[in-house]
């Protein structure tokens, strides 16, 4: 451990702490301590870019079957056992060789070609969303952020637009879950409603298959044989809150750009077609999804450490994100025509990387540009809240106003 080191305080698995500005210490143990071991938690906490590159594309020396999120690393060191719903196949707790065939289940639907298919889809959901904004101050989060992500990915999956609405709610629970802040309350939800709701939706699906994700599971399958009741709800909520929690995460880091930036806000509105370079810095500098986990399969050297076979490992992107030797001096600030933005983690790296990255960068493209469409600038009115998590960089609430 590097000299000073061993009075670093930070609870890297309360969300207290990434409610304040975890940056300072991230750059401190970037310069000092880039893999560093947090006994509190018992687990290895890795921010420096080249490092979480490194341990996210060898699955076979940092597993993902047991721990794949934050939760993971604190169940573990608290003795919390598996929940039904771990204890189901999910493609995000499989390693290879497994998970490449696993995830091809769907992943072909998520290609840019595919997603480019949904233009019309996408375009429609979010402008009758934008159009339908008050004149004068909303809620960014229960406005846009919520619903757009969920109401486009509602509809790949085959869910009625009926029930749209209460989807919002289910995806931010099961998040929720994932970051360890949700409640026994909001595991029955998950186990008692959402399960079997989208159960019976799978089985009308296979009696009656449609172009939709839930009828494409009930067709699937994998290791020669379909996929059972579990894996099903399994990757349907994986999808659900997956294609819906990073997306929203990513439009609050958008309503922040807009509103705490404004010179670099003025220049996009001024120049729509920045909206691809938008949406990669808001990607870095933001960062949606926090972190990700795994737990090490062997014994294995790193810079001069060494991670002893079963130990888990925090991977901060959100740190990674801002390394000054991948991004350079300015590397905390936001840049809207950096160069090489799009070589953020935000979506992951390796076996993991998110499958819906061109879904989410499509709906954050187009809701950009609606904005353009319909106003010159995005004010804030009054504070917004930050979601307390340990997993997911969002707002519960962001008042703003879209001045014509």
């Amino acid at each position: 451990m590097s000299p000073g080191m061993e009075t670093l305080a930070e609870r890297f698995d309360e969300p207290a702490f990434y409610l304040r500005d975890p940056h300072a210490t991230y750059r401190r143990l970037r310069a000092e301590d880039p893999v560093h071991w947090y006994d509190e938690g018992q687990f290895w906490v890795i921010t420096k870019y080249d490092d979480i590159k490194y341990i996210s594309t060898h699955p076979l020396l940092f597993s993902s079957k047991d721990i794949a999120i934050i939760s993971g690393l604190v169940d573990r060191r608290h003795g919390v056992p598996k929940t039904p719903m771990q204890e189901s196949p999910a493609v995000m707790f499989m390693d290879p060789p497994e998970h490449g065939p696993y995830r091809k289940v769907v992943s072909h639907r998520f290609t840019p070609k595919e997603v480019g298919a949904l233009d019309d889809h996408v375009r429609t959901v979010i402008r009758e969303l934008v159009q339908g904004l008050p004149d004068g101050k909303f809620d960014l989060v229960e406005q846009v952020a919520e619903p757009v992500p969920v109401f486009v990915f509602s509809k790949l999956l085959g869910i009625p637009a009926s029930e749209w609405h209460q989807v919002v709610e289910w995806a931010t629970i099961i998040t929720n879950l994932g970051s360890g802040q949700g409640t026994q309350d909001d595991m029955d939800l998950v186990m008692n409603v959402v399960g079997p709701y989208l159960w019976q939706l799978t089985m009308d699906r296979r009696a009656d298959p449609t172009d939709d994700l839930l009828s494409l599971l009930t067709q699937a399958e994998f290791d020669g044989r379909p996929l059972n009741e579990g894996e099903i709800i399994g990757y349907a909520t994986t999808l659900l809150a997956a294609g819906s929690e990073t997306t929203q995460s990513l439009i609050g880091g958008l309503g922040h750009v807009l509103t705490h930036f404004p010179e670099q806000a003025d220049e996009f509105f001024a120049d729509p077609s920045l909206s691809l370079a938008m949406v990669e810095e808001t990607m870095r500098w933001w960062t949606p999804v926090m972190s990700m986990a795994r737990e090490a399969t062997a014994d294995v050297a790193l810079r001069d450490k060494v991670i002893r076979k079963g130990d888990g490992v925090l991977l901060l992107y959100s740190a990674a994100n801002r390394d000054e030797e991948r991004w350079g001096d300015d590397a905390e600030e936001f840049v809207l025509r950096r160069p090489d933005a799009s070589g953020q983690l935000g979506f992951g790296i390796g076996e993991h990387f998110c499958m819906g990255a061109h879904l989410a960068r499509r709906e954050a493209r187009i809701l950009l540009e609606e904005f353009a469409a319909r106003g010159r600038r995005l004010d804030p009115v009054g504070e917004g809240e930050l979601r307390s998590s340990t997993l997911i960089h969002t707002y519960d609430r962001l008042p703003v106003e879209l001045v014509r």
